[in-house]
């Protein structure tokens, strides 16, 4: 028995920037979806290469020996919640390989105090109106607000879709 506890191989996630989010739809628009699947994925092969995607990981290698301590350093933005979430199997890589031999329990919370099905820019609007402010306030301070949380080219993205740290 190998005495590998952890195990990535070249490791990589993929989001979509700005993506709307998941419509629920009736039977009859996804039997359509169905049938222009073959259209769909070859204009989806050209789209993954434009600037609408970002990388959290890419090509992540490591391996842990039992009994070893790894820790998980970086900037915000660095993929430190990413990594952690495909090892926990919270969500799936986009491209390589993370397994865990023995039992993982994860504590991770995106977004404590926002909605998650809304984006960014929707979110300060709502909060901003729960505060008490004046919309012709928020936008006044909308600028500033967005340059303090960093997460300017995410504005437009729903915050379930947002790292940990962002």
């Amino acid at each position: 028995m190998s005495d590998i506890a952890i195990r990535v191989d070249g490791l990589g996630k993929r989001y979509k920037i700005g993506s709307p989010a998941m419509n629920y739809r009736t039977l009859r628009e996804t039997f359509v979806d169905v049938l222009q699947m073959p259209a769909q994925l070859l204009r989806q092969k050209s789209a993954n290469n434009s600037n609408n995607t970002i990388w959290a990981l890419r090509d992540i290698s490591f391996e842990v020996r039992q009994g070893q301590v790894l820790g998980v350093i970086g900037r915000n933005g660095a993929g430190k919640s990413t990594l952690l979430k495909i090892l926990s199997r919270v969500t799936d890589p986009s491209e390589g390989l993370g397994e865990i031999r023995g039992r993982v329990g994860s504590l991770l919370e995106v977004g404590t105090g926002f909605h998650p099905e809304l984006t960014g820019r929707e979110n300060i609007l709502l909060n901003g109106a729960i505060l008490g402010m004046r919309r012709s306030e928020i936008e006044r301070k909308f600028d500033e607000i967005v340059e303090f949380s960093e997460v300017g080219p995410f504005i437009d993205t729903p915050v379930k879709r947002y790292s940990s740290g962002m």
